[in-house]
């Protein structure tokens, strides 16, 4: 019975003699590592096994062969006829036969491709699939360890942290595939441009770290920075586009006794520093920037209280004819009543609206109350101007909410403008195009805003429904200048007036601009000239749907005493 199993079983099996030979193979055995059965008799077992894995089961042959073991089970790898390596699981059972001693029966599988398998998922589990670099998880592990070798050592350790800028602009207009060969070429120059003891690793999206080992202080990582962020920022030609990436970046030096989640977060927080200073630079972590992220942080927390209890309010600022100097239109500007810091304006909460994503929910409420305020005021008749975030069009469909305002308060369409920034007419998705599309269907009017700061202004009027733009207060300030100044506000008037569409310039502040914009074609003006931001219930409109403000009124009272 014993010679039939051992004959037919789908096990490798060997009879092993005391010292170490192999008597007799079955020939499942034979063909895991490429032989016949008859050409393994008499070969020395060990030498089928891997060199760098011979020996390692001395000590339990010898626990079996004195009778401590009755058997033993170990994982190793063989030697295949071709060279090739093959992942076993063998048992060995030690059998008693008499006169002749001792021999051994070993009992052996090919678990080669389950121990792929299980390679692959920990190389998944530790490995960015795309770039094949190290994810934060092995990150961590290696900047742990690199920590701790270098304790108490005179060289230290560094982080930087990389953030491609503007990213999202090659998956949006090249879609994913080249935003990811972009990546794969990125992963690339930046192992190339590090020491082979370095680590790179991607972190997801467009965020690398690179962590330097044996770094002697500030300047030689300072160094180091320099030649990764150049490497970075080389021309790159991706499907027949070049382009010139920026990176804004973060440097961090290792502390004693520091961990790796707190080096590498110093080196996220000085990146985020760097990104919102305007991009395309670095910054070296101090501690005054955590403090910044976490004052960052407690206004977040408590901008999402604001939201929900109501500490938001919106004031509107008049848009006039500058014929009559009568209004005709408002714009909607969202302020925070914040209970301790008192009534704060959009500089010091939107930036990190922005961030955080709750520009969504606040935009809506804006459109909302804007809303409101035009159905309050029947008499009136002239629009109301939202801001809108390039953050509500297309994936927070901006149209839903625009339809849902206007449903709720019974608001004709043609009473809305939408105010939105070169950039986020330019940088549209095809679902943002959508939107902003339907929303021209329905009637709102869309309007260019802070036009001439970004680029190529003209495309951005040209590829979009617009039906009017603001000119930038940047220019409104060299108003008188006899140069570019009142060159660009002339031409501009002109343009909006030969594209049939209406033009409003920004930040008149004094009668002297008041007379210059006049003088260069300009028929709408906004500024504090004409009336600064008030609440809805200081603003009143008469039978005929003037409108009276209340710091005006006060400022006329005021000369008149």
């Amino acid at each position: 019975m014993f010679r039939q199993t051992f004959r037919t079983s789908p096990i490798g099996m060997a009879i092993v003699t005391g010292d170490g030979r192999i008597e007799e193979a079955n020939e499942q055995f034979a063909s895991i590592l490429g032989y016949e059965p008859g050409d393994l008799a008499g070969r020395v077992a060990q030498t089928l096994v891997h060199p760098d894995d011979v020996g390692r089961d001395a000590e339990l042959r010898g626990q079996l062969a004195s009778g401590e073991l009755p058997y033993f089970q170990l994982q190793t790898r063989a030697r295949h006829r071709s060279g090739d390596t093959v992942w076993t699981r063998s048992t060995v059972t030690r059998v008693d036969s008499g006169d002749d001693g001792a021999v051994y029966l070993l009992q052996m599988e090919d678990v080669s491709e389950v121990r792929r398998a299980k390679d692959l998922l920990e190389r998944r589990a530790q490995f960015d699939h795309l770039t094949g670099l190290p994810n934060r998880s092995l990150l961590l592990d290696r900047t742990q360890r690199a920590l701790d070798s270098h304790e108490g050592a005179d060289a230290t350790v560094v982080c930087i942290f990389l953030d491609l800028d503007h990213f999202k602009l090659v998956n949006d207009s090249l879609g994913h595939h080249a935003g990811d060969r972009m990546l794969v070429e990125l992963a690339r120059r930046l192992r190339e441009s590090v020491r082979p003891v370095d680590t790179v690793s991607r972190l997801g999206g467009d965020e690398f770290v690179v962590i330097g080992e044996n770094i002697a202080g500030q300047k030689a990582a300072e160094g180091l920075l320099a030649v990764v962020t150049a490497a970075l920022q080389a021309p790159i030609e991706v499907d027949g586009h070049r382009f010139a990436p920026t990176v804004s970046a973060g440097l961090a030096l290792a502390q004693p006794g520091m961990t790796a989640e707190t080096l590498v977060r110093n080196a996220d927080i000085a990146m985020s520093h760097a990104k919102n200073a305007g991009r395309n630079r670095v910054e070296v972590f101090r501690e005054e920037l955590r403090d910044s992220a976490l004052v960052r942080l407690s206004i977040e927390t408590e901008l999402r209280t604001a939201i929900q209890e109501g500490e938001l309010v919106v004031h509107y600022q008049p848009v006039v004819d500058l014929a009559t100097r009568e209004t005709v239109a408002f714009e909607s500007l969202v302020r925070w009543r914040h209970p301790q810091r008192g009534l704060l304006l959009p500089q010091d909460f939107i930036e990190i609206c922005e961030d955080s994503n709750l520009v969504i929910p606040l935009g809506a409420f804006v459109i909302h109350e804007a809303c409101r305020f035009i159905a309050a005021n029947p008499v009136f008749r002239g629009k109301v101007l939202v801001n809108v975030s390039t953050r509500q069009i297309g994936g927070a469909d901006l149209t839903r909410v625009v339809r849902s305002a206007l449903k709720e308060t019974g608001v004709h369409p043609s009473r809305l403008g939408l105010e939105i920034t070169e950039s986020g007419m330019l940088l549209a998705t095809q679902s943002a195009a959508s939107d902003l599309s339907a929303l021209a269907t329905m009637g709102v009017d869309l309007i260019l805003d802070d036009f001439g700061t970004g680029y190529s202004a003209l495309s951005s009027v040209l590829q979009n429904p617009v039906s009017g733009l603001k000119l930038a207060r940047e220019f409104t300030l060299r108003l008188g200048d006899r140069s570019t100044g009142d060159r660009i506000s002339t031409a501009m008037a002109t343009l909006t007036d030969s594209l049939r569409m209406y033009g409003i310039i920004e930040g008149v502040e004094t009668e002297a601009q008041y007379r210059q914009a006049r003088e260069h074609g300009w028929l709408l003006g906004q500024g504090f000239l004409f009336g600064h931001p008030l609440p809805a219930e200081e603003i009143t409109f008469t039978s005929a749907g003037t409108s009276h403000l209340t710091e005006l009124r006060d400022r006329t009272e005021a000369v008149e005493a």
